[in-house]
């Protein structure tokens, strides 16, 4: 079996399994890849029985996140070690982050998995080829279009513990020339106390998200394809107070003591249209676009506010072949981004960014890439960014891979202008990447193993300083190393077993350890093909050895260690329906993955999956 083959058979994704899109910008046999990365396909997604892409991407290598409270609650997430300041994500292309955070990043919390097609999680310094927000890594989404001609109609209802309900309507339609995909769902929870229950915290902090999606793409001839992707997200999540005394500097978590329920709205609009349009006999493969993302924030709570960011983007990127062996990739783009907060004016900056990436196969099963990028910012003129990447497809069953990059990544409009938080003082974080990996196939191709080396230097690192009020510069360099594996072994023809571990080692410029980044995260599970219409899935997971600040005594504290346990059975009723059975945290652990938050019990829902 090829490389390409294995991919496709474990992402379960169409013809896209055979290729990856994110590591160079440009389709890419996963054998020519010298990045890590990993693929999610539409039946690895169906067959996990998750709601939202935060709790998916949970099982990847690399990945972790800390959330406070029930879904829909602010999530620390981290890659390797960096928080999600570093991460790029985009869906259907579109750029996500939220401008108007303090450290501008995306709010991975607010993604439901309905409308996902395909996810690509791609790892290490990626700032040469996507910009400076990309230092840790990429995530990358597509949603779902047309897979056959004719017109087709998905419905899913679910609903469980805690109140949970959710419905999900999706059409698709597709002609020789013609493909398009729109999607509805509605995900409301009752939830749970964010202020974790052992504290007295009885109040249940619901949530409630309405995301509407759609993409549409045309042929017009062999050589020019146009596209455009939409989406619009409404949502709505209730959280607790945190009680503080201003004399001892301590506090915790706890429910609301007035009559105000604390929740905040937020409204998300995203937009993009391009085309693709080949010259030269199709050598030259062209992509323009431009894409816009509007978000707005209202905050009800004991300091209320209303947050408006906004960014806009045009971009070019071409892919020239000029022989069998090089290839030429290059790209330009101009963004302009701003924020509104209350007290907090308007500000605004924009960034010329340009790039030129080349890549080589000297040989027949090695593939050299090298790329080079500047960008140009508004408050803190140009910068460079390089990454270089070498796979070498030792065998038909060995692959071995490495990459090095550096990175920059800008103060955020926050942590600049923020009235008293805010820093003018502040520079650019700069970083270093580097990563070696083997990709090794055995027993006649039924076990896939993956074990990868990484090593980030982070200079300048930006963090908030509890005793001035205000963000600040840690002179030195930040350091986070670690070691990621996955396995997948095909035991039966009907049984498959997965393993993941991840250990990571992230500390300071004072080598004082980074919080809620777990030094280990192991995951197991089981699919079984009971039947030609039943498939048991189960799954576990294991987290230890991670810190966070007790506040209630202002100090570092370790938290707990924690098991989780879940299961899923689904039937085929029929080959156009479904019935679906998940049980979360069945051994009812209780655990925090941020210090005095809740975090959900044993939990069980059902779901009705209809096509036609």
């Amino acid at each position: 079996m090829s490389w390409q083959g294995a991919l496709a058979d474990e992402t379960g994704a169409h013809d896209l399994g055979k290729v990856v899109f994110s590591a160079n910008r440009t389709p890419t046999e996963e054998a020519a890849v010298g990045s890590a990365v990993t693929v999610i396909g539409r039946k690895e997604i169906e067959r996990s029985g998750e709601t939202t892409v935060l709790d998916l991407l949970a099982r990847v290598p690399g990945l972790g996140f800390s959330q406070a409270g029930p879904a829909g609650s602010t999530t620390t997430m981290q890659m390797r070690g960096l928080g999600a300041r570093y991460v790029l994500v985009r869906v259907d292309g579109i750029d996500i982050s939220d401008p108007t955070q303090p450290q501008a990043g995306p709010s991975i919390e607010n993604l439901l998995l309905g409308d996902v097609e395909r996810i690509e999680v791609l790892r290490g310094s990626q700032s040469a080829l996507y910009g400076g927000t990309a230092v840790a890594g990429v995530i990358d989404i597509t949603t779902r279009t047309a897979d056959e001609k004719g017109v087709h109609h998905t419905v899913n209802v679910g609903g469980g513990s805690y109140g949970t309900k959710s419905v999900r309507y999706g059409v698709s339609a597709a002609t020789d020339a013609l493909e398009m995909g729109a999607s509805f769902q509605r995900f409301q929870t009752a939830g749970f106390s964010s202020a974790d229950r052992d504290n007295g915290n009885t109040e249940a902090d619901g949530y409630g998200n309405s995301t509407a999606s759609a993409n549409a793409s045309y042929q017009a001839n062999e050589d020019l394809r146009l596209f455009a992707a939409a989406r619009y997200t409404y949502r709505r999540s209730n959280y607790d107070d945190f009680s503080y005394d201003w004399m001892t500097g301590f506090g915790r978590p706890v429910d609301e003591t007035g009559a105000l329920r604390f929740h905040t709205i937020g409204r998300e609009v995203g937009a993009r249209i391009g085309a693709d349009f080949n010259l030269f006999d199709g050598k030259l493969k062209n992509t323009i676009a431009v894409q816009h993302y509007d978000l707005t924030r209202e905050v009800y709570d004991s300091t209320p506010g209303r947050y408006e960011g906004r960014r806009t983007k045009v971009e070019y990127l071409g892919n020239l072949t000029l022989t069998e062996a090089i290839g030429l990739s290059a790209g330009i783009d101009y963004t302009t981004e701003d924020a509104k907060t209350t007290g907090g004016g308007d500000d605004g900056m924009n960034n010329a960014g340009m790039f030129v990436q080349a890549s080589w196969k000297p040989i027949t099963d090695v593939t050299l890439t090298a790329a080079l990028r500047d960008d140009h910012h508004s408050d803190w003129g140009d910068h460079l960014t390089g990454r270089v990447t070498a796979a070498w497809e030792a065998t038909q069953s060995t692959k071995l891979r490495t990459s090095w990059g550096t990175g920059f990544r800008p103060p955020s409009l926050y942590e600049l202008h923020a009235p008293t938080y805010g820093n003018a003082n502040l520079k650019p974080e700069e970083s270093r990447s580097f990563d070696f990996g083997i990709d090794q196939q055995v027993w006649d191709n039924r076990a896939r193993l993956s074990l990868t080396y990484f090593d980030i230097d982070t200079d300048n690192l930006i963090g908030y300083d509890t005793s001035t009020w205000a963000y600040t510069q840690t002179e030195g360099t930040s350091k986070s190393r670690g070691i990621e594996f996955s396995g997948r072994l095909k035991l039966l023809d009907n049984l498959t077993l997965d393993a993941g571990y991840t250990f990571t080692e992230a500390v300071d410029a004072t080598d004082s350890r980074l919080k809620r980044v777990p030094r280990h995260k192991v995951t197991t599970g089981a699919t079984l093909k009971a039947t030609d219409r039943t498939t048991l899935t189960l799954r576990g997971t294991w987290v230890g050895d991670s810190i966070d600040t007790d506040y209630s005594v202002g100090q570092i504290r370790q938290l707990p260690n924690y098991f989780l346990l879940d299961a899923g059975l689904t039937w085929e009723w029929t080959d156009n329906v479904s019935i679906s059975f998940t049980g979360k945290n069945l051994l009812d652990e209780h655990y925090q993955t941020i210090w005095g938050y809740g975090t959900a019990g044993r939990a069980v829902y059902a779901e009705l999956k209809a096509r036609y």
